[in-house]
């Protein structure tokens, strides 16, 4: 059928489908995705656990962006659903779940006696961008209107669900141009007055982080960005004129638009009480445009936090401390992961990504299932603190039917642009992502406690980024391995 079913098939195989029994091995306080063999059965969740039975709904997406060859997989998990298909098994061990085994039905739960913190104080640093737009545009409801909040509340729970850390604002129109279906716009009105001088209005973007703070996303807040991809920056009129100049870092047209706001937005957010928590973001800008904005952020208003995306050692922006860095998988290399550990004792951030590009390990429409464990879990493998792609939400047309990305000019990769579908499903690719993290949480717990540490640093060894980019690595067996490792009393 294709990759994601013959994954569930092994999988039923390799967890004793033969004998009909399903086995979940769990800490006490950890929720645990897997597939089900065809004719397994599930009985009543035991006193302490918390069970959903789902089926993991076909989507078709084309096999290469602006291609006309379709595939279908199994992806979107509706839980409840008893229809044909792909079963999907989660299994929730609540904090006061007694250790041992338990039977329900012909599912064995084993419960280690140790315990998983809430996701809000997992210290993995898990970024995905969400995209306010898609929802509106898909829902047809005005932007950030009740109806509005109402569509991405469940979208967005499921999201702070898995321990993400990071809320997407944006400063100004379209900080990306209009590389996605669904354009970004700004959160915040930069308004030019008669007399040269600026106001500006923060209503959405005040708006927007009480809610994602609400759904328990953040605290940190993503601001993108001073430096969007083609320069262009906008501002409205005292008269609704919609006005915008290309402003080059260093520029006089940058120091002026981008100066009085500084001072102000500083102000505000240390108002709000968010200023220590606000970011100053900027993806795959060069070192002259970096340490342009730096320097003026430090003149104008300093103390925000900077957070780069990028493919660049941070020892090549000498003299500026970024706070946070995030790098590609396949630009990762012995120097950057070293100064990991260095910026990690200095307290700063380091991250990867994966986006259209590794082929693989990847999570999107043609990767295996265990690829996106194995994401999940590799920033634990090589001394990183977390996560980030570009893409929560960033639905293409007929997100629930398609997953196909074209009719804008380029495609991205099926599956590249989302992991959460319209109605509220998690994409099974998500829910294997989720595994990942949470193997690194265990991983974190485990070492802070002095807790098999020759067996980690040997498991480390086997997560080789190259032989998995190469598409070389045992993708199934690293997450079998994993699992049994820290799941070991």
């Amino acid at each position: 059928m294709k990759t994601l079913v013959m994954s569930a098939l092994a999988a039923s195989v390799a967890f004793g489908a033969a004998a009909r029994t399903e086995d979940v091995t769990l800490w006490r306080g950890e929720t645990f995705t897997r597939i089900l063999h065809d004719h397994a059965k599930v009985g009543v969740a035991p006193d302490g656990f918390d069970i959903k039975v789902g089926v993991a709904k076909e989507v078709r997406y084309l096999t290469r962006p602006m291609g006309t060859h379709y595939e279908r997989f199994a992806d979107r998990v509706e839980w409840g659903s008893t229809d044909p298909g792909v079963k999907v098994l989660s299994v929730t061990a609540r904090p006061d779940a007694k250790p041992g085994v338990h039977f329900t039905g012909d599912v064995k739960i084993t419960v280690v006696d140790r315990v998983l913190p809430p996701p809000s104080e997992w210290k993995y640093y898990l970024d995905l961008w969400q995209h306010p737009w898609a929802v509106s545009r898909y829902f047809n409801v005005e932007p950030f209107s009740p109806a509005h909040y109402a569509a991405m509340k469940p979208l967005w729970k499921m999201l702070a669900d898995a321990g993400a850390k990071a809320l997407t604002v944006t400063l100004l129109d379209q900080p990306w141009n209009h590389q996605c279906y669904d354009a970004y716009h700004s959160m915040v009105r930069h308004i030019k007055m008669k007399d040269g001088s600026w106001k500006f209005d923060y209503r959405v973007l005040d708006e927007y982080v009480e809610f994602g703070r609400a759904c328990g996303l953040g605290p940190d807040i993503g601001c993108y960005t001073m430096c969007p991809w083609d320069y262009a920056v906008t501002w409205e009129d005292e008269d609704g004129a919609t006005h915008s100049v290309k402003a080059v870092p260093g520029t006089d047209e940058f120091k002026e638009y981008w100066g009085d706001f500084l001072v102000d937005f500083a102000a505000h957010m240390k108002a709000k009480g968010w200023f220590n928590d606000t970011w100053i973001c900027m993806d795959e800008r060069s070192p002259e445009d970096v340490r342009n904005i730096v320097t003026f952020i430090n003149e104008k208003a300093p103390g925000f936090h900077i957070y780069l995306a990028g493919n660049r050692a941070p020892s090549e922006f000498d003299g500026i401390k970024l706070d946070h860095c995030c790098f590609g998988l396949g630009h990762l290399s012995d120097k950057l992961l070293a100064e990991a550990a260095d910026r990690r004792a200095k307290g700063m951030i380091t991250t990867f990504y994966v986006c259209c590009g590794p082929r693989h390990p990847n999570t999107m429409c043609h990767n295996e299932i265990e690829e996106a464990f194995w994401v999940g879990a590799y920033p634990a493998m090589a001394g990183l603190d977390g996560f980030l792609r570009w893409a929560w939400n960033s639905w293409p047309e007929d997100p629930m039917h398609d997953a196909s990305y074209t009719g804008i000019g380029w495609g991205w990769p099926a599956g590249d642009t989302y992991y959460v579908y319209p109605d509220g499903s998690p994409s099974l690719r998500f829910l294997e992502l989720r595994n990942g993290i949470v193997a690194a949480e265990k991983i974190r717990i485990l070492k802070e406690k002095g807790l098999f540490a020759d067996e980690l640093k040997a498991l480390a060894a086997q997560f080789d980024r190259k032989a998995a980019i190469e598409n070389k690595a045992n993708f199934f067996r690293l997450r079998a391995k994993t699992q049994e490792l820290v799941n070991k009393e």
